[in-house]
């Protein structure tokens, strides 16, 4: 009896000691997974960034000097505000397609991220749309905050978003800068004619033709003005006198074609409203910085600047050990072609000795 106690209780002893040992082995494996996951995590991220940068560096053109540059702005960015490095890496992407330099890609892309933010716009797609804008006016990359301003003003006092106001300033902003009409102005018009139901492909098309109509001497229109228009001013005061005038659609139809009446209704009757925009927008100074910081004080925009710079870490750790990984993946990929050409090799010698017989079996 006293041999079994001692062996009941020496089994027990064991068993217990087999189920720790069990649960220690199960968290092991646990805190294991989670270690390699965040591994292949950082190595995601670090491996996506590195590919967008390295389109920064080719498309751009950018010396060593200035691709640091880009590059640390990237990762700071990316760890302090709601976007990824990889996402400020796809800004920089679309400005240097646009012909931006490294200098003025630097200048714009902050306009960019609030007026991203404000909008609740894709960050690659905002940078874009400002940097066309700024290209269709003739304006300096430093101005990027003036157009991201006038944009965001736009958005919050009439029916203009960023799909529409990108449709719309592709058709008109070359020909708006040549008149000498500016974007606040062209925005103001433009918002106007959004608040009127007019589809911005047809409103941009229909006030381009309208401003080319207005600067040409020889049309119909600037005949009926008695002038070419040459400013916004100019514009503004002449879309008053053909309101008090009382201008019908008769009238209308004698000077513009039938597809641009519409709008140029719409400009003469709303010309107090364009009016007090375009005063509007000229004083929005830091409109897209305050919407953006609106936008983001709350626990939303917490997380997203949180999970930004959960990936900024990753980046910073990974780039220390990227070139040994590198070289590991590069390895295996030689080994793979090296196994990939030899079974080639061995099945075309293959392939030859089996023929020979083919042949041979048919002489004989």
């Amino acid at each position: 009896n006293n041999s079994t106690k001692s062996g009941i209780g020496f089994i027990g002893k064991m068993a217990g000691a087999f189920t720790v040992a069990t649960l220690a082995a199960s968290a092991f494996q646990k805190i294991s997974r989670a270690v390699t996951q965040a591994i292949t995590n950082g190595v995601d991220t670090f491996r996506k960034y590195e590919f967008a940068m390295s389109k920064v560096r080719a498309i751009s053109g950018a010396t060593e000097s200035e691709f640091k540059a880009l590059d640390a702005s990237a990762q700071e960015l990316g760890r302090t505000t709601f976007f990824t490095a990889e996402q400020v890496a796809n800004l920089q992407i679309n400005f240097s397609k646009l012909g931006f330099t490294a200098k003025e890609t630097l200048a714009a892309q902050a306009a960019a991220l609030d007026t991203a933010v404000a909008s609740g716009s894709d960050l690659a797609r905002t940078a874009t749309v400002i940097g066309s804008a700024i290209r269709g006016f003739n304006l300096d990359a430093s101005e990027a905050t003036r157009v991201a301003d006038v944009m965001a003003s736009a958005f919050t006092s009439s029916a203009l978003d960023i799909e529409k106001f990108q449709t719309s300033m592709t058709k008109v902003a070359p020909i708006a800068e040549l008149m000498g009409v500016s974007i606040e102005e062209t925005t103001a018009i433009m918002g106007k004619l959004s608040d009127s139901g007019i589809e911005a492909s047809i409103a941009g098309t229909s006030l381009r033709n309208i401003f080319l109509k207005m600067g040409d001497p020889a049309s119909d229109l600037a005949k009926a003005m008695g002038k070419t228009i040459g400013s916004g001013e100019e514009l503004v005061a002449e879309l008053r006198r053909l309101r008090d005038a009382g201008v019908d659609v008769e009238k209308m139809l004698k000077v513009v074609d039938q597809r641009q009446v519409t709008a140029f209704a719409t400009m003469v009757k709303g010309v107090d409203v364009i009016e007090s925009q375009i005063i509007a927008f000229e004083n929005s100074s830091g409109a897209a910085k305050a919407m953006a910081d609106i936008v983001g004080d709350n626990l939303e925009g917490a997380m997203l600047r949180f999970k930004s710079a959960m990936q900024g870490l990753a980046i910073v750790l990974t780039e220390k050990i990227a070139p040994a990984i590198t070289a590991v993946v590069e390895g295996f990929t030689d080994f793979v072609s090296f196994l990939s050409q030899a079974a080639d090799n061995t099945l075309s010698e293959q392939l030859e000795e089996d023929r020979k017989k083919l042949i041979t079996y048919r002489v004989k």
